[in-house]
């Protein structure tokens, strides 16, 4: 992975070096190329002066930031290079929160952090062990693009990711929630029972992008001189009867969505822990031994399964 930030990682008065990495990647998307429609040729973009019409090299484009019209404050990179504030360098983790108190929608990127170099290492653990047994998420800010970004470093996969997080003005408050309409009550329990029958665990291997593939099979179709038939999707009929739909989807044999899987109970002889008790399910085909004398040998099977 490809580190993309380098500085130190600091809780009070101890701190330790530690590199960021994206934890996420498009590399797997299909990108499309701008062409010219007559000689198909690749096309690419050219920076031109707007006033004398003349291309100019990169070499010579300066930053500016506008004052008034026409008239700009020039910054080179040098003058760039030159802001440094305390978390160009420096994550401070300034307090902790648990993780559900922050809105989801405040959440913007991942990256992985890792220690840089070995002497770091024990530091670095030392701190995510103590977060993780504190199921704690620390808060800071670090510079990222040109901006001071408010992140969130919590532990996983037995390290730290960080998460940068959106700044209040940056999020948007809703029009309406619709919370002063009048709900009907027995559609809401019909809808909860229409959940429960389609909830499972979240399996992230199962949930990728169709429309990716719709389009893979149309470049490859196109490749090959060949016409794809034409889509199929139509649109969802109109709800004319809320209570009606409800009970007809009741109805309906229960459907997992395809990025869920349904729980499994556990086949360990150990109790289960009462508070985990409503995620498990029975497994389906399971049946005790028919004879009381094999008992035994089947306990110890269900151990070593």
């Amino acid at each position: 992975m490809a580190t993309i930030w380098r500085g130190y990682l600091r809780l009070s008065l101890v701190s330790c070096p530690v590199t960021l990495a994206p934890a996420t990647s498009e590399s797997g998307r299909i990108r499309l190329n701008q062409l010219s429609k007559a000689t198909h040729n690749r096309l690419r973009m050219r920076m031109v002066d707007e006033e004398t019409g003349e291309e100019v090299d990169r070499a010579d484009i300066v930053k500016g930031y506008q004052i008034d019209k026409g008239q700009y404050v020039l910054l080179d990179d040098e003058d760039l290079e030159a802001i440094q504030i305390e978390s160009s360098k420096t994550i401070d983790l300034e307090s902790f929160i648990d993780a559900d108190e922050i809105d989801r929608i405040y959440f913007e990127k991942p990256y992985y952090m890792a220690p840089d170099g070995d002497v770091a290492a024990e530091t670095y653990h030392v701190i995510a062990r103590a977060m993780e047994e504190k199921h704690k998420v620390g808060l800071g800010r670090v510079v990222l693009s040109s901006r001071e970004h408010p992140v969130a470093v919590e532990p996983h996969g037995g390290g730290l990711l960080l998460t940068t997080l959106r700044a209040a003005n940056e999020v948007r408050r809703p029009e309406t929630n619709g919370e002063d309409e009048d709900v009907n009550e027995e559609a809401v329990e019909l809808a909860s029972m229409i959940i429960d029958k389609r909830s499972g665990r979240f399996n992230p291997e199962a949930f990728h992008d169709r429309y990716q593939d719709a389009l893979r099979a149309l470049v490859e179709a196109k490749a090959k001189g060949r016409k794809l038939p034409p889509p199929q999707v139509k649109a969802p009929a109109k709800v004319v009867d809320l209570m009606d739909a409800l009970k007809r989807s009741l109805a309906e044999s229960p459907k997992l969505v395809e990025h869920a899987t349904p729980a499994k109970a556990s086949k360990s002889k150990k109790k289960a822990d009462p508070r985990q008790r409503h995620l498990l399910l029975p497994v389906s085909g399971h049946k005790e031994p028919a004879r009381p004398a094999r008992r035994k040998s089947a306990g110890k099977t269900r151990k070593s399964a």
